[in-house]
Formats: C-alpha cells, structure tokens, sequence
C-alpha cells in the first residue's frame, strides 16, 4: 500500500470518530452535489482519474459527517460549529493527501475565491 493511500485511510479513520454509527447515506440531491463540486474541482486543478474519484470520495465522507453533525447538534450552536470546523479541518487534511504540492496550492486559490464569492453573494441580498 502507498504511503499516501495509508495516510488516506488513517484520517478517513480520524474524521470517522465516534460519529460513524451516525453517518446516513446521502440524499440523491446531495449525491448530486458532491458529484458537481468534486467535477469542478477536477476541472479547476487538473486531476487524473484516480484523484478525482479519490476527492469525491472525500468529498462524500466529509458530506455525511457534516449531516450527522447537523442533526446531532441542531439544538446546540457553539457545538455544531466546533464539529463542522473539525470536519473542513480534517477535510482539508484528506484533500491535500490526495493532491500534488502544486494542485494543493492552487486548491487554496479555489477555496478563497469560493468563499470570496458566497461572501459577495451573501452580500448583495442584504
């Protein structure tokens, strides 16, 4: 086994926690929307076949467990926002596992810019 493929599945294990036997598997719409931010993704930062389905399934992974946290914290904020920054964090960690040093960089150039955007767009309502 590659060292990357290890340390894939060892922080898969991590951002599994206690929280597995809460996991739910995901609604069609979310399937659908995993599958479009995973094809975007690929797009953007050039991946090969095996790295785009790699991302999708972190991708999912991280999907399921922000549901779980969702319905388990839905009564307590400061709880759920905790949880959901452990998940991006870990996430975060699975996805640069995945990617080269280069692709790595330029998916931090894509994430600010995402955030940038739903800020921009957050705004213009207001």
């Amino acid at each position: 086994m590659h060292f990357k493929s290890f340390l894939l599945l060892a922080l898969a294990g991590a951002l599994a926690g206690p929280a597995l036997a809460q996991i739910a598997p995901l609604t069609p719409a979310a399937q659908a929307a995993v599958a479009s931010q995973a094809q975007r993704m690929a797009q953007e930062l050039s991946l090969t076949p095996e790295q785009h389905a790699r991302l999708r399934n972190v991708l999912v992974l991280t999907r399921q467990h922000m549901d779980a946290d969702l319905k388990t914290h839905h009564e307590d904020p400061a709880a759920l926002k905790a949880a959901m920054a452990f998940d991006r964090a870990k996430s975060d960690e699975l996805i640069r596992g995945v990617l080269t040093p280069a692709q790595y960089v330029r998916y931090q150039q894509y994430k600010a810019a995402r955030i940038g955007q739903l800020h921009t767009t957050s705004q213009v309502g207001r």
